[in-house]
């Protein structure tokens, strides 16, 4: 169970939705994360720290990277001086503060402040410069701030993108394509055994926990075909997991690309060798 408190996770769900949708655009970028090699240790399978886990990792890390680096620190000394003799303004716009302060406060993790961490450099903020911002984002790696505010956002996006299949399917096929590009026979020795002689992922048996996740998310029914499969209205109806993307084109053992199928659909599915799945979802209510 996680504790949600939803700070800016849906700025980052759409991140993350806009860069899948948008791939080319963010070419050099994807390619830092699946590029040279690094695509085929997404071979392990069924690691619980799933392929998105790390994708989302990835997109908000460089978020925060980038927002740390984009504070403008003449334009927060210039609001100091203007709201000098107006201590109520300042206090509200607290302008020492980095944008990565805000979300340590709001989770409730504790942290130095950029401005306690120049005084123990007998700096104040007036004197600060992007070296020391640098200086305190690594501190707060080191310290572990950072890595707690990381996993709790990581955490909070991949629930709400777990619900989203047809973002999976985008996201699966985006992770096949980079596979497939990337020859297993360059594999560590570790993961060769992980491949097909074709270069494709073996199939491993779907693990307990991935089948109670993909049965609870898409609510003991068919994705295609809306079929009831939890055995309460037919007892003939016989639940099928498969991926979304299938192996033989390039798809992970990854639980983001699993789904609850009938056994006809199922089988439809597999002779079309296609990425399929469908964007219809029970209503809460009626």
């Amino acid at each position: 169970m996680i504790e949600a408190h939803f700070y800016e996770t849906y700025y980052f769900c759409n991140i993350v939705r806009n860069v899948l949708h948008d791939q080319f655009s963010f070419l050099r970028n994807l390619d830092e994360f699946y590029g040279d090699g690094k695509a085929l240790y997404f071979s392990e399978p069924f690691p619980k720290y799933s392929a998105l886990h790390y994708f989302i990792e990835f997109i908000v890390e460089d978020i925060y990277h980038e927002e740390a680096f984009k504070t403008d620190l003449d334009e927060r000394r210039s609001m100091i001086d203007r709201f000098k003799n107006i201590p109520s303004a300042l206090k509200d716009i607290q302008p020492t503060r980095l944008p990565i302060e805000s979300a340590f406060k709001f989770h409730g993790i504790d942290f130095q402040s950029f401005e306690s961490y120049l005084q123990d450099m007998n700096r104040s903020f007036l004197e600060a410069t992007e070296d020391d911002v640098y200086d305190y984002i690594n501190e707060l790696r080191i310290s572990g701030p950072y890595e707690k505010l990381t996993q709790q956002t990581v955490d909070e996006v991949f629930y709400v993108l777990f619900q989203n299949r047809t973002l999976l399917m985008v996201f699966n096929e985006m992770m096949a394509d980079a596979l497939e590009t990337n020859q297993p026979t360059e594999a560590p020795e570790e993961l060769a055994s992980n491949f097909t002689k074709s270069g494709t992922i073996k199939r491993r048996n779907i693990p307990k926990w991935v089948k109670k996740a993909v049965y609870f998310r898409d609510r003991g029914r068919c994705v295609l075909c809306n079929k009831d499969l939890s055995g309460t209205l037919n007892l003939d109806n016989q639940e099928n997991f498969d991926h979304i993307v299938p192996l033989a084109r390039y798809g992970l053992n990854d639980v983001t690309n699993i789904q609850l199928l009938c056994k006809e659909c199922n089988q439809h599915e597999k002779r079309a060798q296609s990425a399929i799945t469908s964007s219809r979802y029970q209503s809460w209510y009626v």
